[in-house]
């Protein structure tokens, strides 16, 4: 996702020989990050002053924390289930409910075996920047209710398909009880990890992978930069108030 690029003016007053002298200054600021940049926090209410979910890229942080994030559920295996398990590594699930429904035993297990979260990732997938706020409210709450109901926990976490969201995403996420919009700042696939900024991780960096085929490699590159990093995995959920 890449931001605007603003242009501010600065204009200095200065006092020479009783004359006032303007000095005009543009200043062109470019930030363009090919995972949505590394803000750690975006702005909690909009212009209205309505409540809204507050949106995190990173974990702001000075302990040696990485936090690990698996999306979808489209791929599911029984080995997926072992290989968490034996790692030991705390994960935050973002599980679109299309596939939830398809295998919610599943998901089960691999909760009451694992140290993991089970979090919301939409209906079915959709983007949800530009789309009305019922249809938006609808892709985040019915998910929650289906959870709480499956699982017996309301997800407190959200994160939106492709990253993509607006105003309308954070209040309707507020309203169906999340607390947090949680994108990334580095990403895991085919073995390989890729950054927002940087080569290697940091304390605080949020890694998205997915339930694919390579699940096993995907898993096993997150924890050989994690552990070179010196870094812990860590829950989403101890660390965002």
């Amino acid at each position: 996702m890449a931001f605007a690029s603003p242009k501010v003016r600065i204009f200095l007053w200065c006092g020479l020989g009783g004359l006032a002298v303007l000095v005009a200054a543009s200043v062109l600021v470019t930030a363009s990050v090919r995972l949505a940049g590394t803000h750690s926090v975006s702005p909690t209410s909009n212009t209205n002053g309505d409540s809204t979910t507050e949106a995190v890229h990173r974990v702001d942080t000075e302990e040696p924390v990485v936090f690990l994030t698996i999306d979808d559920g489209a791929s599911r295996t029984p080995e997926m289930i072992d290989e968490l398990q034996d790692s030991d590594v705390p994960t935050t699930l973002f599980l679109t409910d299309d596939y939830v429904q398809q295998d919610p035993e599943f998901f089960r297990e691999l909760r009451d075996r694992t140290e993991s979260t089970i979090e919301n990732h939409t209906l079915d997938h959709p983007d949800l920047s530009g789309k009305p706020y019922e249809k938006q409210r609808e892709e985040i709450c019915k998910p929650s209710d289906r959870y709480e109901d499956e699982f017996g926990r309301r997800p407190v976490l959200f994160r939106p398909p492709y990253g993509s969201y607006d105003d309308t995403t954070l209040r309707a996420a507020a309203d169906c009880g999340a607390q947090h919009l949680v994108h990334w700042s580095a990403e895991v696939a085919d073995g390989e990890l890729s950054y927002a900024a940087g080569d290697e991780l940091v304390p605080g960096d949020i890694v998205l992978m997915h339930f694919r085929s390579e699940f096993s490699r995907d898993l096993d590159a997150f924890l050989d930069q994690a552990d070179e990093a010196g870094l812990r995995p860590a829950l989403l959920t101890d660390y965002l108030d």
